[in-house]
């Protein structure tokens, strides 16, 4: 019995270790993001989508790690695959509005087409980058009406916003886009 006592023994401990680590890390995930600094905030975690099928139309999904840096007034947006091929990225400012797919660039006149050719790489539904920026700080994008739809939701400007810290969701119509953030960058 001494040898049985011996090997439970550790095998109870790194069963104990498992549940703390765990533990930790459930904890962690609903301890608040520190803030970024002012004017300069920045973001990093995972990007997932679905598009639900339609009649005739297969469903999509996919996702991918993303870095955003910036303000609504000059930033950058990268899509980074699982096996770190840059797949989209996008940076804006007094230098214009430009958008790297991998092969080809492309320059865009305002934020709102640069969105909404972003948005066409993950599901088809425009983006709207200005008020990302708002929506990942916990607040309304000032420039449009919104509507409160309950603790850390809203409506805005057509889609169903819902904070809830580390990840943000937005769903418009059959598109859902998931933002879970590992830290500000």
């Amino acid at each position: 019995t001494a040898g049985l006592a011996q090997e439970a023994g550790p095998a109870l401990m790194q069963r104990r270790a498992w549940t703390l680590a765990i533990g930790a890390l459930d904890l962690s995930a609903c301890a608040p993001l520190p803030p970024a600094p002012p004017g300069h905030e920045g973001w990093q975690g995972k990007l997932g989508y679905r598009l639900e099928a339609a009649e005739g139309e297969r469903a999509q999904a996919g996702s991918a790690r993303f870095y955003l840096q910036g303000i609504a007034q000059e930033g950058h947006l990268q899509r980074v695959s699982p096996l770190g091929t840059t797949l989209a990225s996008a940076s804006w400012g007094a230098q214009g509005l430009r958008l790297f797919d991998g092969r080809d660039t492309w320059a865009y006149q305002d934020l709102d087409a640069l969105g909404a050719a972003l948005g066409e790489r993950i599901g088809g539904i425009p983006l709207p980058l200005a008020a990302l920026f708002d929506w990942l700080s916990g607040r309304p994008w000032p420039a449009a009406a919104h509507a409160s739809a309950g603790p850390d939701e809203c409506e805005h400007l057509g889609w169903r916003v819902q904070r809830r810290v580390p990840k943000l969701t937005l769903r418009q119509q059959r598109f859902t886009l998931t933002l879970l953030l590992t830290t500000p960058s």
